[in-house]
């Protein structure tokens, strides 16, 4: 029948080819050379195949991955300055590391540690069995840790480093001996609040992130006769759940009983196990 079908008849030979160039879908139909993809094309990619333009990377995009500019595990913050190595043990809730500590530009450990976020790079270290940081384990090699400095309880140094400082100005401090219990640990040590401050103006500052502490003990919770030794260390504010200032009880004690030897002012639960 020619002309035009009827109400109820289909297209017109002519009409198909012209809907499908016009939707895309026709043989002729090319983008940059690559034929479109039908469904149960028998010339389409096989099962786990893609078409994707030349120079494209499905991760990194059509940039590619960013040359390295040396042999460093993350590129970015390794080329900052080394500054000061120093050794420190790194307290958490159930884990410890040991390492190293590189300051960069900063000539104290507190001073970098204050202007941390998110995570910072422990170099040459391990994590230790707790208390156990002298005893080597074959079965861990040093590296390169990062941790999350929310995470982070106590940072300490093993050993004091001398620090020359000429002209830095000098902020007058009262130093206070106070127990402090942590999640896992507690601490005994000195603290340093400001001559006309007070321990609540000191708790509730919320900078710095990290205080001073000095000639600390650490115990664990779990093991009383676990205890380590630092001159020097910086505590987590955040990470305190209760804190004891001691210098006004021995006040106390000493103007009651002033002929008491000193060492007879130290309860007998904390002289215990003392080395």
């Amino acid at each position: 029948m020619s002309g035009r079908p009827g109400f109820l008849g289909g297209l017109r030979q002519s009409d198909a080819p012209e809907r499908d160039t016009d939707l895309g879908f026709g043989p002729d139909n090319l983008i940059g050379g690559t034929p479109l993809i039908r469904l149960g094309d028998p010339n389409g990619p096989r099962s786990g195949e893609f078409n994707t333009p030349p120079g494209f990377d499905p991760i990194w995009g059509t940039l590619g991955a960013p040359s390295a500019q040396d042999s460093s595990d993350w590129l970015g913050r390794d080329q900052e300055p080394e500054g000061l190595a120093i050794d420190v043990e790194v307290f958490g809730n159930g884990f410890q590391i040991s390492g190293q500590i590189h300051t960069g530009q900063f000539e104290r450990l507190s001073d970098w540690l204050n202007m941390q976020t998110g995570f910072i790079q422990v170099r040459d270290a391990w994590h230790v069995h707790l208390g156990l940081a002298n005893a080597p384990d074959p079965d861990q090699r040093k590296g390169t840790l990062w941790v999350r400095v929310n995470q982070i309880i106590l940072v300490a140094e093993r050993s004091p480093v001398a620090q020359n400082r000429p002209g830095a100005p000098v902020v007058e401090k009262q130093k206070r001996k106070a127990s402090i219990v942590t999640p896992g640990y507690s601490l005994l040590g000195s603290i340093y609040v400001h001559k006309y401050g007070s321990i609540t103006q000191f708790l509730e500052t919320p900078d710095p992130h990290f205080l001073p502490i000095t000639d600390v003990n650490v115990r664990w919770l779990n093991d009383s006769a676990m205890i380590a030794r630092f001159p020097f260390a910086m505590i987590n504010r955040e990470q305190l759940v209760t804190i004891l200032d001691q210098s006004s009880l021995d006040s106390v004690d000493s103007a009651n009983s002033p002929g008491i030897d000193a060492e007879d002012d130290i309860p007998l639960h904390r002289r215990s196990g003392a080395a």
